[in-house]
């Protein structure tokens, strides 16, 4: 590709960083657990619920972050978009390095 034909590559990689917002950085991870409440079937060795966390670090620390029910949906689609920014970013890297080594 030529100096034009990548340029025009990463403007368009970069418009679509535009439709990506929002987005969150980290790891979607579902489980179950006891909700607590003592008449609750889950408390009494019963089924337990599912609940949804996203995972990350802060300060070189593993963190969950618990996801409301109303939320996951919302949520997943935001961790999606992280993983997209990501993809993104790799490429317009690549497309950026092409152009560096055009004009060696």
């Amino acid at each position: 590709m030529n100096k034009l034909q990548l340029q025009t590559k990463r403007q368009n990689l970069l418009r679509q960083l535009q439709n990506l917002d929002p987005w969150i950085e980290g790891s979607l991870v579902s489980t179950s657990r006891k909700c607590g409440k003592k008449n609750c079937a889950c408390y009494h060795n019963g089924p337990k619920h599912p609940v949804l966390f996203v995972t990350g670090k802060e300060a070189g620390k593993t963190v969950c972050l618990y996801i409301p029910r109303q939320l996951e949906a919302e949520v997943k689609q935001w961790v999606q978009n992280y993983k997209k920014l990501k993809a993104l970013i790799r490429q317009i890297s690549e497309v950026q390095k092409e152009i560096i080594r055009l004009r060696e």
